[in-house]
């Protein structure tokens, strides 16, 4: 009978496979842009910076953005086709009738879960320091109004009075944001009827 030779085990030892952490794409690298320029502004988008707020080594950034500058640009595309679809989706969703479409974008600004007010500002003050960036958000603002514009077309108001009521009705909830006010969810919800009938001349 063969003795078992000390410090050896008659067991097979089987070699445990460390997994692997999944490599970051360049999404992660978007939304690490996007809270740090919502955090600390521009200065806060550097490379070092956002390696640092992922875990990751700098050198997984250059796998999708050739330079920080090449990112900035995408950040504020990223912003642009995202802050202009959501609104012509959720108006999309309620036909043709004027009156549906404006409860369903109060919504949309009261319950800030696909809409970001940080987000927006963030952007908004970005572009008090950046001329191209300035441009970008005032042809955003203008397509923001030209969808609200045909929401008011729908409530029956048609040429200059509907334009005029997408303006107010924009910079009403723009500047509600840019002057910071904070009121409970239930204080808002109480005024949105006071709000409805005097944006858009129905009850």
């Amino acid at each position: 009978m063969r003795k078992k030779q000390p410090g050896r085990s008659t067991h097979r030892t089987t070699r445990r496979k460390t997994a692997q952490p999944k490599p970051l794409g360049r999404e992660a690298w978007l939304v690490a842009a996007r809270q740090a320029l919502i955090e600390e502004g521009t200065a806060g988008v550097e490379i070092n910076k956002l390696a640092k707020r992922l875990g990751v080594s700098r050198g997984g950034f250059y796998w999708f953005f050739k330079t920080r500058t090449e990112l900035l640009e995408a950040l504020i595309r990223d912003w642009a086709d995202s802050g202009t679809t959501l609104f012509e989706r959720i108006l999309e969703r309620r036909g043709n009738e004027g009156m549906d479409q404006y409860q369903a974008l109060s919504e949309l600004w009261l319950d800030e879960k696909d809409y970001d007010p940080a987000w927006d500002g963030a952007v908004r003050d970005w572009a008090r320091t950046s001329e191209s960036v300035r441009k970008i958000v005032s042809g955003v603002d203008q397509e923001r109004i030209a969808i609200f514009e045909k929401m008011f077309h729908n409530m029956g108001y048609k040429g200059t009075e509907a334009h005029v009521r997408a303006r107010v009705l924009y910079y009403h909830q723009v500047g509600y944001y840019a002057l910071g006010v904070h009121e409970s969810p239930q204080t808002r919800w109480a005024l949105m009827p006071f709000y409805r009938k005097i944006l858009t001349g129905k009850e």
